[in-house]
């Protein structure tokens, strides 16, 4: 049966532990932000966190199973990975998307379990006022624009244009994909069922085949149960 990864109904999104002296592991099971969503990591709950962890711990494993969130608090959790003395593993489980695919290039290795996904697309934000009001929140969304393709052009070693195109045409990439286009280095694990709330996003313009609403997921699997349990009886 494959997994279900429900973002939405997840009680702990976030935790640091250590598995051994040398080696800690991360969970980012959630939005990314506070205020605007549920199940949210802070770049402050991540930062005051990552502090406690002890000087002996030399590597990092971070999960992520994230529809992103908040832009700033994503760079601050992506600037603290990348001055961590520690190699930095990074695992996708199920989707890094949004800016949590920005957390995701602080790997110093992006591994996709099977099924996953990748995206990426441009900042976007609410606002009220003037024009002069309007045009400094275009100004800002620029600016954070072009820091964002300098973090996956060094990691794809694609140029800014290139990425440029991919951000504005919001792409999705499965782990085959990610892995050509640079923005990961292999796939490990089994497939995984991918059921989350962020399929209704209003920001998501696209959305991949492999990605199914939770509800369709859970009839599915009720439906091929079922059927097992009536052709174990049937040879009674």
């Amino acid at each position: 049966m494959p997994k279900l990864l429900d973002i939405a109904s997840r009680k702990q999104p976030f935790a640091i532990k250590n598995k051994s002296d040398t080696k800690a592991e991360i969970t980012l099971y959630g939005a990314i932000g506070g205020g605007f969503f549920e199940d949210t990591i802070s770049a402050k709950q991540f930062s005051d966190e990552l502090k406690k962890l002890p000087d002996t711990v030399k590597e990092i494993s971070l999960r992520i199973n994230s529809p992103g969130g908040d832009v700033f608090d994503g760079m601050t959790i992506y600037n603290r990975l990348k001055q961590h003395k520690a190699k930095v593993t990074v695992y996708v489980d199920g989707i890094a998307a949004s800016i949590a695919s920005i957390i995701a290039m602080a790997g110093d290795e992006i591994i996709m379990g099977e099924g996953t996904q990748i995206m990426v697309h441009l900042p976007w934000t609410f606002a009220y006022g003037n024009a002069r009001d309007f045009e400094e929140t275009i100004n800002r969304l620029d600016d954070i624009t072009e820091q964002m393709i300098s973090i996956y052009a060094k990691k794809t070693k694609k140029s800014r244009a290139e990425i440029k195109s991919m951000l504005t045409d919001e792409t999705w990439l499965d782990s085959e994909t990610a892995i050509s286009e640079g923005f990961a280095d292999k796939v490990v694990g089994e497939s995984l069922g991918v059921a989350a709330s962020l399929i209704d996003k209003k920001w998501l313009h696209k959305t991949p085949k492999n990605i199914k609403i939770q509800d369709e997921m859970v009839r599915s699997e009720v439906t091929n149960l079922k059927n097992k349990v009536e052709a174990f009886l049937a040879r009674k």
